[in-house]
């Protein structure tokens, strides 16, 4: 070897590693030794590239047993990298006797393929290392390179964990479901005679009890649809036992205790007296049971083999556990993931500071920003200060001890293009198990519609409210007006007074015109049509008693309107200038100044006495025109037609000190 060579020296146990990494360093000054604490380090090792350039890998059996899914992954990465595996370590980890296997990951490796002369340097520098049995504190203790202290029993030991456990772990690394565990196992434990029969009994915590799988060996003979029950009422078996205990039992008279040993009476007729049963455990997880049948008594080498195999299978189970687990939360956090990203509403997550951690396609194209753009900003940036402080409030009530498991607020959303959406905001919080708050959750749900539809059912309200108010008030007194005149004629027999009846009737026609436009003029102008704006203020001028009233008109055009409310708009407004402004009154009709910023409407202006203050203030409401001060419906028919046609109606004063109404937002085209 001429050529400095990379080893890698993988170990959980430090003190080991640390020793053999020291000791081949020693032997050659031109190997370079890199440490990996367990495979997972050493799969982060591979994962950085590093690992080309290492050339053989050492390793100790207690660390490939504990990890062989992580073995798995190293194989996948790197198959024609060497591995040796050291073996039967002392508790303190200084000691090591001999290299157990050579192998690739992907197979056993004959001296001809053993990875060159690299592998044979590395293995020549560890058999070393055995024979001499390496630093030591303790002088006086058994050297692992001396097999001359080794007494029968623990070669015993060491040929059944040679000849039993390591061919069944390399085949455990590939083992990805249940058959493959039984294969590896039970036919490697019955392949050369050792045992009989073996066995794997998944434990089923919902029945509690074990039930056996259907095993690779020959099976003649064995009840094996058999299940045997756990945590019963009867006497403990030797099944709840093991799983109780967690440790492995053995049994050299299977046949003698029939009520407690699984399947003795099969085991008898085939010649078995011995039964060893190891429980599958990982954690507080039980998996089941492991089990196997010999003809002769089962000594402590076979039986630290079988537990050491029960430990591997073990951990392969909970891997695969835990793998299903993952998977499963996997597909149920890609339906949730669907389902948030295909609803319409906005849906979000914060951080406990009120920063988006979280958004769904329904928020980004409700406020317009990019996903990007939302992530990891403050809240604030679609939603008003006074809203994020009411949201403070909300969640605090959230926090208490006795406070409700999700609460709904009304707020707007500030859009990216200077909209605002009215939304309801659902939340709800985050919480870990610990219970410690971590954030929240909420659904915006844009309220837009609903919004228009609660202002038009308050409109309706109003408008009932002041149907009855109406006839109540306003039709009464005319009414009465008329009948006590009628009355006065028909005891006179004079006909003097029935000017007075014939105004008092003409004022409820007025009043029951406005009421019936209301009804029917209130609602949505869905098909407007291009009314020439000059020609319906001289119509409507026409319709109304104007005496010495003069008309002014400017350059008015065309509007989108509906033609018969829009001239039962200006007849109230030309009505109302006549009564409230004296019968000489100028009233003017001219569109407003390009430059305005009410622009594109019209104005109706009078020279009239005007309309004080707080009268103007309160001139469109209901309340107030039917009460003694006001100005009669007439002004709240003139907002309800401006308004089903989209139109904004202000009162304002004059030129001339008068009354102007200005209508902004009209349509010139239908």
């Amino acid at each position: 070897m001429t050529e400095p060579n990379r080893v890698l020296c993988v170990s959980n146990d430090a003190t080991r590693r640390e020793r053999v990494a020291t000791a081949l360093e020693d032997g050659d000054s031109r190997l370079t030794v890199l440490t990996a604490a367990g495979f997972e380090a050493a799969v982060e090792y591979v994962a950085e590239g590093a690992s080309d350039a290492v050339d053989v890998v050492v390793t100790d059996d207690e660390t490939v047993a504990s990890a062989p899914a992580i073995l798995r992954a190293i194989r996948e990465h790197h198959p024609d990298l060497p591995l040796v595996v050291l073996s039967e370590f002392t508790a303190d980890g200084r000691r090591a006797t001999a290299i157990s296997e050579v192998v690739g990951f992907d197979g056993p490796l004959d001296d001809a393929d053993a990875g060159g002369d690299v592998v044979a340097h590395v293995t020549g520098l560890l058999d070393d290392l055995a024979a001499t049995g390496g630093t030591t504190d303790d002088p006086g203790a058994d050297q692992p390179g001396d097999r001359s202290g080794a007494g029968p029993d623990e070669d015993d030991d060491n040929a059944a964990r040679d000849d039993i456990v390591m061919p069944v772990k390399r085949e455990l690394v590939d083992a990805s479901s249940p058959i493959d565990i039984e294969r590896a196992v039970c036919d490697r434990l019955t392949r050369d005679g050792r045992f009989v029969f073996a066995w794997i009994g998944e434990y089923d915590e919902g029945e509690r009890q074990v039930v056996p799988w259907v095993t690779g060996s020959a099976v003649e003979g064995w009840p094996v649809s058999e299940t045997f029950p756990v945590d019963s009422d009867g006497p403990e078996t030797l099944v709840e036992r093991v799983l109780r205990s967690r440790e492995t039992a053995v049994v050299q008279d299977a046949a003698e205790r029939p009520g407690t040993v699984p399947w003795a009476d099969a085991a008898a007729e085939h010649g078995c007296s011995a039964c060893i049963l190891a429980p599958l455990m990982a954690g507080d997880e039980r998996y089941g049971v492991l089990g196997a049948y010999s003809r002769t008594p089962i000594g402590d080498g076979e039986r630290a083999a079988v537990a050491e195999i029960a430990g591997s299978v073990s951990n392969v189970l909970h891997s695969m556990a835990l793998e299903g687990r993952i998977e499963q939360q996997e597909r149920t956090l890609h339906r949730y993931e669907r389902l948030v990203e295909t609803v319409g509403d906005g849906m979000y997550a914060l951080d406990e500071d009120g920063h988006f951690m979280t958004v769904n396609n329904g928020l980004v194209g409700m406020t317009a920003y990019s996903r990007e753009g939302l992530l990891g900003e403050h809240v604030s940036i679609v939603m008003d200060e006074d809203d994020v402080e009411a949201g403070r409030d909300r969640i605090r009530e959230l926090l208490c001890e006795d406070g409700p498991d999700a609460t709904a607020m009304e707020m707007d959303v500030h859009t990216k293009d200077g909209r605002t959406i009215p939304c309801e905001n659902q939340i709800a919080l985050l919480v870990d198990d610990d219970g410690r708050f971590n954030g929240t959750v909420g659904v915006l749900r844009d309220i837009t519609e609903r919004k228009r539809r609660e202002r038009e059912l308050r409109r309706q309200n109003e408008r009932l409210e002041a149907f009855a108010e109406i006839v109540s008030h306003d039709l009464r007194n005319p009414l009465s007006v008329a009948q006590g005149y009628v009355d006065l004629a028909l005891e006179s027999g004079s006909t003097d007074r029935l000017d007075n009846v014939d105004e008092a009737l003409s004022r409820m026609e007025d009043i029951i015109g406005d009421v019936l436009a209301l009804a029917r003029h209130g609602q949505t102008v869905t098909e407007p049509e291009a009314v020439d704006l000059t020609e319906a203020v001289e119509t409507a001028w026409g319709n109304v008693s104007t005496e010495a009233a003069s008309l002014s008109l400017g350059e008015l055009g065309v509007v989108a309107a509906d033609r018969s409310r829009l001239l039962r708009l200006l007849e109230n407004l030309f009505r109302n200038a006549v009564e409230h402004g004296g019968s000489d009154v100028t009233v003017t009709v001219a569109p407003l100044a390009a430059g305005d910023d009410l622009g594109g409407g019209f104005y109706v202006a009078d020279d009239g006495r005007g309309m004080p203050d707080h009268v103007r203030e309160h001139a469109f409401d209901s309340e107030f025109t039917t009460s003694e001060e006001g100005l009669g419906i007439g002004l709240w028919v003139v907002r309800e037609v401006a308004h089903a046609h989209g139109w904004t109606v202000t009162a304002t004063e004059s030129e001339g000190g008068g009354a102007r109404f200005e209508f902004a937002d009209v349509d010139r085209e239908a």
